[in-house]
């Protein structure tokens, strides 16, 4: 990797599977200008389990997907991966379904300026759900969750995204799902800006219903109304990406209280 003209130019192999392939020349590569919108740090330990497997899956990627981009040739807009107390470093970014990753054995030869960074500890792949069935004017949860036999099929199934999450208390949430979703509900009408279907991409974007303890949810648009006039049902919230979401907790329920962290210096540069 070089700078030139305050340019930077890097290599970047599509969809490479491990670090060692990068370092050893076995991967086929495309030339581009980079321009890095996030630093990574990780563990020596969890930087070594990325290189052995850079897996698209990993929530980290999905969670910052609005800071990668790739243009093969062009501009690459990438996350920039370190190990924490050494120089190496990845390149990540993604086009579709396609990541590009280069390699760097100096962070400070790449010089990122006014990005922001975060400290991670790497968690497991994980499948996000994707796609959700939403049903019309369904009444409680066996409507949606597919035990009514009588709504075999659901009304639509697309993409969805999360632009709000209310938490319930866990006895207004079970009232909620068995006799509540044709029941104005004040925090449905107070959101009604965030749910609406975007009929270019198909993407559903909706509140996401849940109790306090609850693994499950329920995700809503309310089309302009105060009641669940569509619905679909999320069997597991940890595999919906909520990272960007604003979360609040309704009546009698508390946001949890933050511990406070001392912040930790960043790599030198």
């Amino acid at each position: 990797m070089k700078i030139l003209n305050e340019t930077q130019y890097a290599a970047f192999a599509a969809n490479a599977k491990t670090l060692d392939s990068l370092r050893r020349n076995e991967v086929s590569y495309v030339p581009g200008a980079f321009e890095v919108t996030k630093v990574i740090v990780l563990s020596k330990e969890d930087f070594e389990k990325l290189s052995e497997d850079v897996s698209p899956e990993y929530p980290f990627l999905k969670d910052n997907w609005e800071f990668m981009n790739a243009d093969p040739g062009g501009l690459f807009r990438c996350l920039m991966v370190l190990s924490e107390g050494e120089t190496k470093n990845m390149l990540i970014a993604k086009r579709k379904d396609t990541l590009y990753l280069g390699y760097g054995k100096d962070y400070r030869q790449i010089n990122p300026r006014d990005v922001p960074m975060e400290r991670i500890t790497l968690e497991e792949p994980k499948a996000y759900q994707e796609q959700a069935a939403f049903y019309h004017r369904p009444r409680r949860i066996d409507d949606i969750n597919g035990q009514n036999p009588m709504r075999p099929v659901p009304e639509r199934e697309t993409s969805f995204r999360v632009e709000q999450v209310v938490v319930l208390s866990d006895e207004q949430y079970r009232q909620f799902k068995e006799k509540g979703f044709m029941d104005d509900q004040i925090f449905l009408f107070d959101y009604s800006d965030k749910m609406w279907l975007d009929p270019g991409s198909l993407c559903w974007h909706c509140v996401l219903v849940k109790g306090e303890t609850s693994k499950d949810g329920v995700l809503v648009d309310a089309e302009g109304y105060s009641y669940a006039r569509y619905a679909a049902f999320a069997s597991d919230c940890s595999r919906l990406r909520l990272r960007d979401a604003p979360v609040h907790y309704e009546y009698p329920t508390k946001a949890p209280e933050q511990k406070k962290n001392r912040k930790r210096k960043g790599p030198e540069r």
